[in-house]
Order: structure tokens, then sequence, then C-alpha cells
């Protein structure tokens, strides 16, 4: 049994030298008969010039998947049946390349910075102190209390230049 390679999802035409001898002349019919386990497909043949037989399989890629599979080129002439050819056909894909893009993106997302700041807090002063604090300021302590634009500018410089 010979083997033949064969695109199950390409169409594949097959051609048979095919003579047939015999006391009467009668016309005879051909065809290829594809047998698997769970089923056979029959294909029948074009008879062309100097006694060749043409079969054409279609792409068979919806009804088989990749393997091998027995042939059988059968022969009728008139009530009589022949199977001169038997083959094994090793069906596979022919080979495509398919590309898709994939876009990924890795991007640093702004994560919020979280830092504890220390806060040192004045004592609270005695209540006595409080209540002299809530009094009305008088003209010397409303002066003590009172900053000038040079102070502001003065305190300014001396912090900028400690950076």
């Amino acid at each position: 049994m010979s083997e033949i390679d064969l695109m199950l999802d390409e169409e594949n035409e097959l051609t048979f030298q095919l003579s047939i001898e015999g006391s009467r002349p009668a016309t005879a019919s051909c065809r290829l008969l594809l047998n698997n386990e769970n089923m056979s497909l029959v294909f029948e043949a074009d008879r062309r010039d100097n006694d060749e037989v043409s079969v054409i399989l279609p792409p068979l890629t919806h009804i088989l998947k990749e393997g091998m599979y027995d042939m059988t080129l059968e022969v009728i002439i008139d009530d009589k049946y022949f199977q001169p050819l038997t083959l094994q056909g090793n069906f596979e894909k022919s080979v495509k390349v398919m590309a898709e893009a994939k876009v990924t993106t890795k991007r640093k997302k702004a994560t919020p910075k979280v830092s504890l700041v220390n806060v040192k807090s004045k004592p609270r002063p005695a209540r006595r102190q409080r209540v002299a604090e809530n009094k009305k300021p008088t003209k010397q302590t409303r002066r003590r209390n009172t900053v000038s634009d040079s102070d502001i500018l003065n305190i300014i410089k001396a912090i900028s230049s400690k950076k």
C-alpha cells in the first residue's frame, strides 16, 4: 500500500492511469472511496484522454481531522466491481502564519504618597494664663505683637539661606 500526502484545507487533484482489458467494450465508472473508522466518503472520478482518471478532492477541514485515511480506487464495469488500487492518504493542514497585535501598556500609575508629619503643639497654658490672655491687649502689648513687613522679609531670607 503506497502513501500519498494531501492538503486538508486545499483542493487536491489526483490523477490515475487506468487500463481496462477485456473481450468486449464496456463503459467504466470510477470513484475514490475515502475510509475512516467513523465514516466513508465517495468522490466521483472524471475520465480523461489517454486512459487517465481524475478525482478532485475539495477542502475537507470541516469534515476530517489531520491524519491517515485509507483510500481505494473503485472501478465498476457493467455489473462487476474492481479495486485496482489502495492508498494511504496523509491529510495535513497547510502552514499558515497569523499575527495579531497585542498592545500592553506599562505605565506607572500615580500612587499617592503618604507621610507622617509630627507636629509639636505648644503646651496648653494654665487657666490663669488663659484668662489673662483673653483680656484686651494694651498699647504696649500691641506694639510687641506687631510684625512689620521688613521683619517678614528678614525671616524669609533667613529660612531660604538655610536650605
